[in-house]
This record gives C-alpha cells, structure tokens and sequence, in this order.
C-alpha cells in the first residue's frame, strides 16, 4: 500500500491526456506563469535603469511619434543622434549616475510636447502602417505616462508596465488554453531576456506573443489530429487565420511559422483525397529541397563562402562569448547572468523538455517544428556572417531574443528521444526545481545589473563583453 502510494507520488512534468497537469496539482501553470512574470516584470521595469535595451532610444522615439508625445530628449544630455547605435550606448546613461544627475535629469525634469517632426531619430518616420502595430502599447504609455508627469523617466516606466501588463494577460490566456507543453511555455516566457523585452518599449514582446499564440494554436490543431478529432479544412483555416495575421505584423523571421501552417493544412488535404506518402518519399522531398536551398546559398555568397563557414567553425569553438552560450535565455541587454549558471538553466530547460514522455502530436509536425527552428538559426547566423558590417572571426550582431521565442516548439521533436532516454527524478522535486532556476535566473540578473549599475556605477557593457573577450576576434 505503502508502495503503490510512492508510486502515484512520482509526476513528471508531462501533461495528462487533456493537456493538463496532475488534477492533484494545485497551481496551474497558467497561474504560476502570471504570478512569477507579474512580480519580476514589476521588479525589472522599476529597478532596470532607463535606456540600456539595444536600440532603446530608437524604440522610446518611435512611440513618442506614434502617440504625437515627442519630448526633446537632448534637453535632459542625451544625445541628438541615435546614440545606442554606437559601441557605447550604456557610457552616457551611468555617467549620470557618477554625477548624481540621473534621477534629476530623467524623472524631475518637466518636458513639454514639441512637434513630431523634430522626433531625433529619423528612422521612426516613413515606415510602413503595419510596422507600427509592434508599437501601439509603448505608445500608449509613454502618451499616459506624459500625462501623469511630464519627464522621460515617467514615461518610460508607464510604458514598461502596460506592454508588462500586455504581455502577461496574453500569455496567461495563450497559455491556458494549450494543449500541451504548457509548463514549457511558462519557463520559456519567465527566463530573464523574456522578462526584460516585456519590460521594455522594444517591438519583441508584441514579436513573442503574435509568434506563441500562433505556436500554441499549430500545437492544438496537432494534438487534436493526433487524436483523430474530426478536424475540417475550413475550420482550421478559421481557427489559424487571427494569429497568422498578427505574426504577420511582427519580425519576419517569425513567418517561418506559416510553414508549419501551410504543412497542417497540406496533411488535412491529403487525407481528406487519401494521398499518402511513404517515408522514403518525405525524405526524398526534404532532401531535394535542403540540397538546393544550400546551392542557393553556395551561389548567393560564393565570394565568402569560406569566410561564413570559417565564422561558424569559430563560433562553435568560442570558449568566452557568443548568442548559442549566453543571450538565448540568461538575458541579452543587461549584465546577464553569472557564466557558472548558464549551464545549470540549459540543463534544467533541457530536463524538463526530456519530461515530455507522451507523443501529444504526429511526428511529421514534431519535425517540422525543428526544422522550422533550424532554419531560423541558420538563416539568421549566415546573414550576420555575411554582413559587412561585422568583420570579426566569430559570428557578431545576432541577439538571443532572436532565438527564445523558438524554443516554444521545441518540445515536440524532444518528445521522440524521451522514450529512448529514460531519466527518474521526482516530479514535485524537479517541479520545485525548475521554478527555483528560474526565479533565481531573474533575480541574478536584476541583481547584477542594479549592483553595476546603481553601485559600481559602470556601463552594461553588453558591447564589450560581447566582442572584446572573443578569443577569435
């Protein structure tokens, strides 16, 4: 009796059959999601000096444009050009601090509205309609913010909280309603660089909910087919159609996903007419299509093939700094975390992938989603690697907040391996766990960056830790 009761006692972090966790469990995930970004979101957009995201002033002047509150930054001794494009973005906001001006400058000075036409940074104006969607919220508030206090201090902190407030409503909602992989998706949206994008006036937290709730609902779609639930055409296209136009207002990189889409309805169209495919024949086409898209890419760059291939070798090799080791998931604008610590927040990510041990959807759409994934690594490294602009041995430029929100449908290509990898851990321990890395993952790097900054007062220096310590620079 004893043993049977031990036995009930060892939960993975898996979903049961209806994509919930263990009915004993008493916080949902949805929950936990809510109450740990809530908390730390508010901890991050009060506590994280201002402007020290990448392109930060270009984010702060576009939705000073949009909302028709554009306030003359130069005024308070920042610069009059688009001073985060320079290698030293961070030098102008800490040497503030050194002087005891930073709260003056940015939270007691009074600005009034000028015309937006005298807006500094001019790569706000011209854009397409479309573009500016990504930046309605931080719009918003720095148009509240104004109104409460009229300094950029205010402004900026108004609107951390309401595109905070905007993300975590989101994903509690996008979250509740998947089907599967649900705790992946909180772990994944409380890691610090998801935490700091949502506390931020960038465009990448309107990027990550457009590309999770389109994820969550792929995911859905192929669990229920999965199952053999009825699932009609029209339907699915019904049911895809809001979240494929929202994604098609955030980065290009996150339309990858529509193939996922176009490959759901392929398989739905084929077995409505009974077309089949053997493997061999999946293979074949895979096959063709990768070995010509690299020929593509051969003929495209030829010139510097070696160079872009030799960049990658380096990176590889990079013991110190690069996107793969430090930016993913431990923060991409600040001071990160401390190095000891990254490998113990991928091991725990990588746990909880392997926890998945039911197939919750067919594994052509398991593939897919890593090939997707692939192919946004790829693509993204070799344009960087190609670009003149970064002449350095290893691949430079490239940011985490590129990759994270991928990690959203990773689980399922996971899931294929668990059954050949058999690992025993208690689940509430690892449950425990894993939300310990995480929160601790938070509090490091609010931490450090507040110690170097408001204490030690030097720059996030994001650039020189990032390029300088290369080996292979």
């Amino acid at each position: 009796m004893i043993r049977a009761k031990k036995i009930r006692q060892q939960v993975c972090f898996s979903e049961t059959e209806n994509g919930n966790l263990d009915r004993k469990e008493k916080i949902k995930p949805e929950r936990l999601f809510l109450a740990i970004s809530l908390i730390a979101g508010l901890a991050f957009a009060l506590l994280q000096p201002l402007f020290i995201e990448p392109d930060s002033s270009y984010h702060f002047d576009k939705a000073m444009y949009i909302s028709n509150t554009v306030v003359d930054r130069t005024k308070v001794g920042l610069s009059g050009e688009d001073y985060q494009s320079s290698p030293i973005p961070f030098t102008t906001v800490s040497s503030m601090m050194q002087k005891g001006v930073y709260f003056e400058k940015f939270f007691e000075t009074k600005l009034p509205v000028i015309s937006k036409e005298k807006v500094v940074d001019k790569r706000v104006k011209g854009t397409k309609w479309y573009k500016d969607i990504m930046h309605l919220v931080p719009s918003f508030g720095v148009k509240f913010g104004h109104a409460i206090f009229p300094s950029i201090g205010v402004m900026v902190i108004t609107a951390r909280l309401l595109v905070l407030l905007f993300f975590s409503i989101s994903m509690y909602f996008i979250i509740r309603y998947l089907k599967a992989y649900r705790m992946l998706f909180v772990i994944i949206s409380v890691t610090p660089v998801v935490i700091q994008f949502s506390t931020s006036l960038s465009y990448d937290s309107f990027n990550y909910v457009a590309f999770a709730w389109l994820s969550a609902t792929l995911i859905n779609i192929a669990v229920d087919i999965k199952e053999k639930k009825e699932r009609l055409i029209f339907n699915t296209i019904i049911r895809l159609l809001l979240p494929c136009i929202t994604v098609y207002f955030s980065k290009t990189n996150s339309y990858l996903l529509y193939s996922l889409a176009i490959l759901i309805l392929i398989i739905l169209v084929g077995n409505k007419l009974k077309i089949s495919l053997t493997k061999f024949q999946v293979g074949l086409i895979i096959s063709l299509s990768s070995f010509f898209a690299v020929l593509i890419y051969i003929w495209r760059y030829q010139e510097a093939i070696f160079t872009i291939l030799g960049k990658f070798i380096y990176t590889l090799m990079e013991p110190y700094y690069t996107v793969f080791t430090t930016e993913v998931i431990s923060g991409t604008s600040t001071a990160g975390v401390p190095a000891w610590f990254y490998p113990i927040q991928y091991s725990v990510i990588i746990l909880l992938l392997l926890s998945y041990t039911e197939e919750r959807v067919p594994r052509w759409f398991a593939h897919g989603c890593f090939g997707v994934s692939i192919v946004n690594l790829l693509a993204i490294l070799f344009t960087f690697s190609a670009n003149p602009s970064f002449a350095d041995l290893v691949i430079t430029g490239p940011q985490g907040r590129y990759f994270t929100p991928f990690l959203l449908i990773s689980s399922p290509f996971f899931t294929i391996f668990t059954k050949k990898i058999k690992v025993k851990y208690s689940g509430i321990f690892f449950k425990k766990a894993v939300v310990f890395t995480s929160i601790m993952a938070l509090m490091l790097n609010l931490g450090l960056t507040m110690i170097k900054f408001y204490q030690i007062q030097s720059p996030m220096d994001e650039y020189r830790s990032g390029v300088e310590h290369y080996i292979f620079k």
